[in-house]
């Protein structure tokens, strides 16, 4: 294991560049945005290079990186950051997922926009610091500071009902965190009591969670169980996500789907099972239940969906039920297809929210009750869509087939009924991505709308933009040894 203090470097340039977009003037924000992003993107690939592309385990053991500084040393807490290759992939991810976000257009960038970047970076910086702690204290804290920027951008760009889906999301997070952070503090409190002195190092408190009884250990588990959740979300913990999703200005959908979704996937991995994996074991078939019925229920959710963007909010439960089936296999195989099929929902649910804000930007509010022909108005911008959906709907040659093929190879053996659940979401999937395409694109359109459309297609920027994350969706299907490390 290397140390390296070059991790803090994707911690301190995002707030610098929050601090920069202040003084950078109106016109030019969007542009400046993006060009940071996209440099922050490099940055991410440059430092995690080693780790995400090597092919063996013992290679991950060499390359992975720890920086530790000690903080306040009286209380145990230092500022513990670690690149291994499950970390390695949430970081790039994270700063892909800001490019695409800055890349939108609407209000973010008409109201106010040097607050919005500011915001967005600084959102950057909380998930970088979230995903790289091996501290719990830290991670705490980056776990909350994450909710600051979400909470400002629906509160103030979101539209309709911004006011109650800020209080709902507000009011389930906190109630995760409180539950988190009483867990968090029983592990310390139960590690002095033994050695004599506080810490919040991961390492030590797996050492003290090996000593707690069952009893004891569920209750501590729970408390970190609920808080992830939620996040991700998984049913019946979804409630605030719908109101959320659709009030949220484009970029700050983007985010939420694409990336603060995987943080409550990455607490599972880095925390939850370390921390509690003989209790995980005894509780295995309910919580790979919940899995396969977030699949499930996610999905009919989406079928029955009237609105563009809803029925994207219940793919992304649907989806991410199948991430959570392969993490509480408690395999190895398990975890490195969750973690494939997390970069490849990601991938598909950041550029279909981008490519559906392209469209509302061009045409206006959505609905699917009627077909809209829109395809023939858009060529490029529905193939991209199509494309997309493909994706979507894992077919062979994709990121996400991959992914759910391996999590459901790997969950087989631990439940054959639930695994045979989950599978169901496959077609249920292709049912309600192929509605959402049919009526957007397909149908025949009626004079008053054709004389009412832009004729603009997807272009410059955004197209290279798009065609960038298809190149990477299909060629991630045909390199999945990069995922599979020692398997």
């Amino acid at each position: 294991m290397e140390s390296s203090s070059s991790l803090s470097f994707l911690l301190t340039l995002p707030l610098i560049a929050a601090l920069i977009s202040i003084i950078v003037p109106k016109p030019t924000q969007r542009i400046y945005a993006i060009f940071s992003s996209v440099l922050f993107f490099a940055l991410s690939i440059y430092e995690t290079g080693g780790v995400l592309f090597c092919k063996t385990l013992q290679e991950v053991q060499t390359l992975t990186i720890e920086h530790r500084l000690t903080w306040i040393p009286d209380l145990g807490l230092s500022l513990s950051l670690k690149l291994d290759a499950v970390s390695a992939w949430f970081v790039v991810l994270n700063a892909l997922t800001a490019v695409v976000a800055f890349s939108t257009r609407g209000t973010w960038y008409r109201k106010n926009p040097g607050l919005f970047t500011g915001l967005g970076f600084f959102l950057m910086f909380a998930l970088n610091a979230a995903f790289l702690s091996n501290d719990l204290i830290a991670f705490y804290l980056a776990y909350e500071a994450v909710f600051i920027p979400m909470i400002f951008m629906v509160g103030v760009w979101g539209a309709k009902q911004k006011a109650s889906s800020v209080f709902r999301f507000f009011l389930m997070s906190f109630l995760g965190s409180i539950l988190m952070l009483v867990s968090i503090f029983y592990l310390i409190q139960q590690g002095a009591k033994a050695s004599g002195s506080y810490s919040s190092y991961l390492p030590d408190l797996i050492r003290v969670a090996n000593t707690l009884d069952y009893e004891k250990g569920k209750w501590v588990f729970l408390g970190f169980f609920l808080a992830f959740a939620i996040k991700v979300p998984l049913v019946p913990f979804h409630g605030w996500l719908k109101e959320v999703y659709t009030n949220a200005p484009a970029p700050g959908t983007i985010w939420m789907s694409a990336i603060l979704s995987k943080l409550g996937v990455f607490g599972m991995i880095r925390f939850v099972l370390p921390l509690f994996q003989g209790i995980v074991l005894r509780h295995q078939e309910p919580l790979m239940a919940i899995a396969a019925l977030s699949v499930i229920y996610a999905a009919f959710l989406a079928i029955r969906s009237k609105k563009p963007k809803t029925l994207l909010a219940y793919s992304s439960i649907s989806h991410l039920g199948f991430v959570m089936l392969g993490v509480f296999t408690l395999k190895l195989s398990g975890t490195h297809s969750a973690v494939m099929l997390s970069v490849g929902h990601t991938l598909v649910s950041a550029l279909l929210f981008f490519l559906l804000s392209e469209v509302d930007d061009r045409v206006g509010d959505l609905d699917l009750s009627t077909p809209r022909g829109l395809a023939s108005h858009y060529p490029l911008l529905f193939t991209g869509i199509f494309v997309t959906v493909l994706g979507a709907v894992s077919l062979p040659g994709t990121v996400n087939f991959g992914g759910e093929f391996l999590v459901l190879m790997s969950a087989y053996p631990v439940s054959a009924f639930w695994t045979v659940a989950a599978a169901l979401g496959v077609i249920l999937g292709a049912v309600y991505m192929l509605k959402f395409y049919q009526q957007l694109g397909l149908g025949a359109s009626s004079q008053a709308s054709d004389a009412t459309i832009a004729r603009k297609d997807l272009g410059g920027f955004e197209l290279v933009l798009v065609v960038f994350m298809l190149a990477v969706m299909i060629l991630g299907g045909f390199q999945t040894a990069v995922f599979l490390k020692g398997n």
